[in-house]
This record gives C-alpha cells, sequence and structure tokens, in this order.
C-alpha cells in the first residue's frame, strides 16, 4: 500500500543515507594553504542538513498514528515535469565550469521558474537575475570560496 507513512520512512531514511555518504565523501577533500575557508565546509554542511532533515522526516513518519494516507503517484505530465527537471539540473552541473557559477545559476532559476511556475516574465527574470548576484556575492565574495566564474571572467 503506497501511504504516506511509508513513503516518509523511505524518503527519509534515503535523505539521511545521502547525507552520511556525503559527509563520508568530504574526507577525502583536501584544502590549500592561504584558503580563507576550509573547502569540506559547505559539503559537511550540507551533509549535516540532509542527515538531520531525513531523521525528521523518518520521526515524523514512525510517530504517525492516524489513518492511512493514501498517495497518489505522478500522472503522466507530472513524470514529464521531474523528468525535465531533472535534466535541467544535469545541465546546471554540467555546465558550472563553462558558463561560471552566477550565470548558470540565473539561466537555470529562470528556465524552471518559466517550465514550473509559469510567471510573468520579468518575475522569471528577476528570481533569475536576484539568484545569480546572491551565489556570486554570499559563495564568492562573503565566504571566499573559489567557483568557476565562467563567462564572467571577462567581465570582471
Amino acid at each position: 500500500m503506497r501511504t504516506l507513512r511509508s513513503a516518509d520512512l523511505v524518503a527519509g531514511t534515503l535523505f539521511a543515507l545521502l547525507g552520511a555518504t556525503t559527509l563520508v565523501a568530504t574526507r577525502w577533500i583536501r584544502g590549500m594553504a592561504g584558503e580563507s575557508l576550509d573547502p569540506r565546509t559547505l559539503p559537511s554542511l550540507v551533509g549535516w542538513a540532509l542527515v538531520l532533515v531525513g531523521a525528521g522526516i523518518v520521526l515524523t513518519g514512525w510517530r504517525y498514528r492516524g489513518a492511512p494516507i493514501r498517495i497518489h503517484w505522478p500522472d503522466r505530465r507530472g513524470r514529464g515535469r521531474l523528468l525535465v527537471t531533472a535534466l535541467a539540473l544535469i545541465g546546471y552541473a554540467g555546465l558550472i565550469e563553462p558558463l561560471g557559477f552566477p550565470l548558470i545559476t540565473a539561466v537555470f532559476v529562470t528556465a524552471l521558474a518559466w517550465y514550473l511556475g509559469h510567471y510573468r516574465a520579468w518575475t522569471m527574470l528577476f528570481l533569475g537575475a536576484a539568484s545569480g548576484v546572491i551565489v556570486y556575492f554570499v559563495f564568492m565574495e562573503f565566504l571566499g570560496l573559489n567557483f568557476p566564474l565562467g563567462l564572467l571572467e571577462y567581465l570582471l
């Protein structure tokens, strides 16, 4: 039976396992002299967040004692949206190096806002531009992380 409780237990366990795998993988990341922030910091934070979120989802599912809530799997249109989103995420990861982290983030957010939300054009462009600027200032300027700038190297 496909219930919300069983889905919570499975999804929470998978999130926690992904987080634990991330934490184990960070052990092999080596820093370089002179870096302001250890390169393992961000992946470790993401790993711990995944472990905690996964544990919270499992706990929620485990403690639920009400009537079973049936869940319905996505129909053909929903599966298509999931597939497009997954392909966009793979493209995002593949284009970080040539286009640069801030620019591909802006394109990714704009494209998914258009595809999933069908917002007004100015809203999607604003969300994309804002996310690119925030990524640049938070990760590159504030945290001092070395992400590829891609095309922005020629402008800055």
